[in-house]
């Protein structure tokens, strides 16, 4: 008798775990460019893994910029209004 095979779908799996483990990936890489030289192969490399990093993450979350640190600064004000 054969075994039961089981398939899993597309989206079944830990999402939060995946994006924190590409996280951690993408820092370390990031790490690692500072002490390249910034065109040779491994540098590249290095940033192409990065690239998909975001695109996967963009597939994930939707969002392009989801590993990229907001910008700093004070929170808007919001402007009195004129009558």
């Amino acid at each position: 008798m054969a075994a039961e095979r089981r398939t899993r779908g597309p989206k079944e799996f830990d999402r939060d775990d995946v994006l924190a483990s590409l996280a951690k990936a993408r820092k370390s890489l990031i790490e690692a460019l500072r002490a390249m030289r910034p065109k040779s192969g491994m540098a590249r490399s290095a940033g192409a893994v990065i690239d998909e990093i975001d695109e996967f993450a963009f597939v994930l979350t939707g969002d392009r910029a989801h590993f990229h640190a907001n910008a700093h600064g004070s929170p808007a004000t919001e402007r009195p209004k004129s009558d």
